[in-house]
């Protein structure tokens, strides 16, 4: 992402020590992540312990998670298109206030009891359908509020508080709330989603997109060839969605898991995502240096090996301690390769194509999470629920062993920074990866 306006500076941002001052728009999307990822890591912990509330079938567990993924491979290509057409603030603000209203809606049905395993499948369904607009105007905007030399900064940043707010502040409160009352986390939840909109809509028109000219059909063919047509792109999609397809093949199921293998409860399976989010805001302050001393290749095959580690861990330990340890490695891995890749996407990218390569690269990086979530849950169903872990672990190996090998499109010359702790010199994220 390239953008050659100038973006504004606070008083907040040269507040903080030695920091670059990135601006006051910049700012505001931060503290609107804040809030929102807050109440998304409060429905991290609420919505799983609300699904094994209501079955304890692994698939049927697993089939939240494919009613959430399953957007993103049906509506990521028009939903960028549209990210790319029309004002990405405005559409910003409507996907907040859509999951707004879903959100609200399930903690009143669970405060009725009136919550089914069905209507946790529809409300996943739309907030995933709201995240793919939502997630590809956030990362198409971002190179308009910043400038050019301080995108991997601004992504470090965050990546750090959506991580820190979404699985170290959310989940421990969310598991609080749900045993306090099943219905709160929810309702929280839903006033996240307000108070996201409400800044979002106070930033000012500094991103401006072009009115279009073609058809949306036209637009979303465009998008498709500029990611098939660009080798960097196209194998960090390739090898993120052969990733995630096993890592979401066993996810869903670790609620599961805390209980049966690991055979813990409610603290072990809030202190594993605290683990990870510890890892990846640790990540913020090494991900400059190791960059800069191995490259961006080197840097990303170290995130394989992290996963390839942790996966491995889980499906041999049955120690509760262990496992949150590893997913404090699971945290830098993450952190590494999401800050650097998500970096790259916006550098490589031209600023009115964001959109749409965006939802091309997360169709096949994300749209493959509904099949592995179901492979997960089948093979836990007939084959025990260490086998979905063992399979996951040794597909995690293969990649980290020839990702080297698989990551040469990558070593592509890029105006990269090498601080993201923003001092004198100078890479974003997803749960499992962006």
């Amino acid at each position: 992402m390239i953008s050659a306006l100038a973006p504004e500076t606070s008083a907040s941002d040269h507040s903080i020590g030695n920091r670059r001052p990135i601006g006051s728009s910049f700012h505001k999307v931060w503290t609107s992540v804040a809030l929102s990822s807050t109440g998304d890591g409060m429905f991290l912990t609420a919505f799983p312990l609300l699904a094994a509330a209501l079955t304890r079938d692994p698939l049927l567990i697993a089939g939240v998670t494919i009613a959430s993924r399953l957007p993103w491979l049906l509506f990521s290509l028009v939903t960028g298109a549209i990210a790319d057409r029309m004002d990405r603030r405005r559409l910003m603000v409507a996907a907040d206030l859509f999951r707004f209203v879903v959100v609200a809606g399930l903690g009143v049905a669970v405060l009725a009891d009136g919550a089914r395993i069905w209507l946790l499948y529809v409300c996943a369904f739309c907030l995933g359908l709201a995240e793919t607009l939502h997630t590809n105007a956030a990362q198409a905007i971002l190179p308009a509020i910043v400038e050019p030399r301080d995108l991997m900064q601004a992504n470090a940043r965050l990546t750090s508080v959506q991580v820190a707010a979404g699985q170290f502040v959310g989940p421990p409160i969310g598991s609080v709330l749900f045993n306090a009352s099943a219905s709160v986390p929810f309702l929280a939840d839903a006033v996240s989603f307000a108070g996201s909109a409400a800044l979002i809509a106070r930033l000012p028109d500094a991103h401006h997109v072009d009115p279009p000219t073609t058809r949306l059909t036209e637009d979303i063919r465009e998008g498709v060839r500029f990611m098939r047509g660009n080798p960097a792109l196209r194998r960090l999609a390739l090898l993120l969605g052969i990733v995630n397809f096993f890592y979401f093949a066993a996810e869903p199921l670790l609620i599961l898991y805390t209980a049966d293998r690991l055979h813990s409860g409610k603290i072990i399976y809030t202190s594993m995502f605290i683990a990870a989010a510890t890892g990846t805001i640790i990540n913020r302050w090494i991900v400059g240096f190791v960059s800069r001393r191995l490259g961006n290749k080197r840097s990303m095959t170290l995130a394989f090996w992290a996963w390839a580690i942790t996966m491995t861990g889980l499906a041999v330990t049955t120690s509760p301690f262990l496992a949150v340890a590893l997913f404090l490695v699971l945290g830098v891995g993450n952190g590494m390769w999401t800050v650097i890749s998500v970096t790259l996407r916006q550098q490589l990218t031209p600023n009115r194509l964001l959109g749409r390569m965006n939802a091309a690269y997360r169709m096949i990086a994300w749209g493959v999470v509904p099949f592995g979530a179901a492979f997960g849950g089948l093979v836990a169903r007939h084959f025990g629920l260490q086998a979905t872990f063992i399979v996951a672990a040794a597909v995690h190996i293969l990649v980290a062993v020839f990702a080297a090998h698989l990551l040469r499109p990558t070593d592509v010359p890029t105006d990269v920074p090498t601080d993201v702790t923003g001092s004198t010199e100078q890479p974003r994220s997803a749960s499992a990866a962006s």
